[in-house]
Formats: structure tokens, C-alpha cells, sequence
């Protein structure tokens, strides 16, 4: 795929849902070794940033940027200058102590870990910029060596066949067909951009889509403000982009993600089929309601954890995980307000969050859904009005 094909996807993508980095549409580069000396000489820019040292090479630049400044719980202002053409200045401190951190990292799981990066930013810095190397002196624990007699003992666990058998009750997902949605979408807006008071404000932009979705298939069309109507979709296997070119397909990157923009509902749909491994691991609150806690491991490999609402078996949270080079990147799904549309319950909110929150965060809003609707696989072709 083409840069200028590439960055035709990323603006289009942008007008349905969020702001979708370019990075997302290219294959995973290769990096220099941690070992490597960092060049001598400033580096020809790469893909569009100028000033790589010792990520340079890397295709998931942007994502990787966020883990870090997650990790740190900082702003992009504390290691850049954010300014239009000078992102790339190593004039504050903290962006070359970053990249000496990242070395250290790197080193450290190619030693003990063959490579896999198993420590991460987050290992140690937990949401802070200095770490907190000392342990607190207060715990839980009425005795820290043992559980005393007196102290209750948790209650067993439900097994992941016996939560996903009580989500499947309560909500009869799994007998969901095609559909038809009249969807709110709210995204960021930015605001006073390329100028150093450039900020984004979560969810002001607002617009109003319909979607046609049948299992991995989908269409969403939305109206422009300049009275044009844009128009994404997936035959099941590929994505595609109705542009004024005519169709751009969608090859590479992150399909599943893709899908997942276009089709809203794909998220409820939870089968035991689908993954490698399944395990409960606990219990945790989402936004106050108790829910069982169910890591799973896709038969390719990809990594996801799920929240069971512990009260009335619904999905109040799916969580996938994109690996980059410095660890994984979560992509958040939180679902709530749960209604019946014939005797099939869905969630009619729908918010997704990722690190980078207000570029890339979309909340969608299930206005209307119909049911058994007719399709034929033309109607998820480009070609189809």
C-alpha cells in the first residue's frame, strides 16, 4: 500500500470514528538491537518524525510514544516541546534520559526474558514519573505470614464455561443475525491546532451514522458536513474505504480492529470457541458493580480480558492487547445501558478508549436497532448503495 493510499485511509477513518495513526495500517518494522550505539549523526527522519535514535525503524512510533506517557502518567509536553517542528529537539532532559530507559528495558528482557518485552515502563513507574522502589508498611492483612482462623475465606470462583454460560442467558448474543443501527457517534475535537495551546476536547465532535452489520460483515455510512456521505466496510475478510477515487481495500494492519469500528456489536460477541485459553482470575469493580474477571488467550496468539458484571451476567468491559515494541497497548470497550431489542438484550453504549484517549476514544450510542433484517453479501461490497 502506497503512503499517499495510506494517508487517504487515515483521513477517512478519522471522519467516521477517531484519528486514526498511520501507523496502524503498516506491518511491524524491525528495531536496532538495545546493544546498538545510538548514531553519531542525526537521523534522516523516519515516516514522518524526524530525530529517531533508538526507536528508529519502529512502524508503531505513536502508539509506542503513548505506552510511555501512560506509563509515566505524564503529558507529551514532558519529554517534547509540542510545538509544530519541534517535536523532535532533544532540548529537555527528560527525552534523553527516556531513551536511556528504553535501552536499559530492552537489555533487560533481551537477558532474562529472550527478548519478550515482559518489563515494561509500567513495571516500575506504575502512573508516576519517579518510581516508588519502597513498599508501603500498611497491607490488608491482619497476620502477613498467614490467614488467621477467624478471617473469612474467599468464595470459589464460577468457572469461565459457567460465565459465559449465564452471558449467553442473559442476553442470547449468540443468537444475534443481521442488523441495522442508527448510531450517535461522539469523538474528540481538536482545538487551536498547530499552535502550542493546541488541546483536544473529549467527545464534542458529534455525528450521526447507520450501520449494517451481519456477523464480521458491515457498512456504516455518514452524512459530511460538506453534504457528501462517507462510507466504510468489510466483506468479512478484507476492509474497505469508499472514497471519490472509488473503493481503497484494506489489506494489512489490524483487521479485527477495523471490524470492530465498523461493527460496534462484534465486541458482545463472546464464545468459548473463539479462544486458545480461558481463565477467572479474580474479582474487580467497574464503576461500582462487582464483576468476575476472565483473562483469554485468541487462537492467534492475542491477548484479551473481559469483565462479567457478578450481578446480572452482563459484559461491562472487553479489553484487547496490541503489542508494541515496548509492551502492550490496550484498546478498551465499555459497555453499558443494556436493553432488550426483541428477546436479544444489548448494550446501547458503547465508549472505547486507548491510551491516546482523545485522539483515538470514540462513544457510540445505539439510537435505534432492528432485527432479522434481509442481506446479501452485495450489501457489504463497496459497490452496493
Amino acid at each position: 500500500m502506497s503512503l499517499k493510499i495510506r494517508l487517504v485511509v487515515c483521513c477517512l477513518f478519522a471522519t467516521f470514528f477517531c484519528w486514526v495513526g498511520v501507523d496502524r495500517f503498516k506491518a511491524s518494522g524491525q528495531e536496532q538491537k538495545p546493544n546498538n550505539p545510538a548514531p553519531t549523526t542525526k537521523p534522516t527522519p523516519d515516516d514522518g518524525f524526524g530525530n529517531v535514535q533508538v526507536l528508529k525503524g519502529v512502524h508503531d512510533l505513536l502508539p509506542t510514544m503513548h505506552f510511555i506517557r501512560s506509563s509515566l502518567g505524564v503529558r507529551c509536553d514532558y519529554c517534547h516541546i509540542t510545538e509544530n517542528g519541534k517535536y523532535g529537539l532533544d532540548d529537555k532532559p527528560a527525552k534523553v534520559r527516556a531513551r536511556e530507559m528504553i535501552v536499559m528495558t530492552r537489555q533487560i528482557n533481551e537477558t532474562a526474558f529472550g527478548g519478550k518485552p515482559v518489563i515494561t515502563c509500567n513495571t516500575c513507574h506504575r502512573g508516576s514519573p519517579k518510581p516508588v522502589s519502597i513498599p508501603a508498611i500498611a497491607t490488608d492483612f491482619v497476620n502477613t505470614t498467614r490467614r488467621e482462623s477467624f478471617e473469612p475465606l474467599l468464595p470459589p470462583l464460577p468457572t469461565a464455561d459457567e460465565i459465559l454460560a449465564k452471558y449467553e442467558e442473559v442476553t442470547h448474543i449468540g443468537t444475534l443475525g443481521p442488523a441495522q443501527m442508527h448510531l450517535e457517534v461522539l469523538r474528540g475535537k481538536l482545538v487551536d491546532g498547530g499552535t502550542p495551546a493546541a488541546r483536544m476536547i473529549p467527545r464534542a465532535d458529534k455525528s450521526i451514522s447507520d450501520a449494517l452489520v451481519d456477523g464480521e460483515k458491515g457498512v456504516t455510512t455518514t452524512p459530511l458536513s460538506n453534504g457528501q456521505v462517507a462510507r466504510v466496510g468489510s466483506n468479512g475478510n478484507k476492509v474497505w474505504i469508499l472514497s471519490a477515487k472509488g473503493p481503497q481495500w484494506i489489506t494489512s494492519g489490524d483487521l479485527a480492529q477495523l471490524k470492530r469500528k465498523i461493527n460496534p456489536l462484534l465486541v458482545t460477541r463472546v464464545q468459548m470457541s473463539d479462544f486458545a485459553s480461558v481463565a477467572v482470575t479474580g474479582i474487580e469493580k467497574i464503576d461500582g458493580a462487582e464483576a468476575y474477571i476472565v483473562s483469554a488467550v485468541g487462537k492467534d496468539g492475542s491477548a484479551e480480558t473481559l469483565w462479567f458484571s457478578k450481578a446480572d451476567g452482563s459484559l461491562l468491559r472487553r479489553t484487547f492487547y496490541h503489542q508494541t515494541l515496548l509492551g502492550p497497548e490496550p484498546e478498551q470497550y465499555d459497555l453499558s445501558v443494556y436493553k432488550s431489542f426483541g428477546k436479544i438484550r444489548l448494550p446501547t453504549v458503547i465508549n472505547t478508549s486507548f491510551l491516546d484517549d482523545q485522539h483515538l476514544g470514540v462513544l457510540k450510542r445505539l439510537l435505534d436497532v432492528k432485527l432479522g433484517v434481509n442481506v446479501t453479501d452485495t450489501d457489504f461490497e463497496p459497490s452496493a448503495k
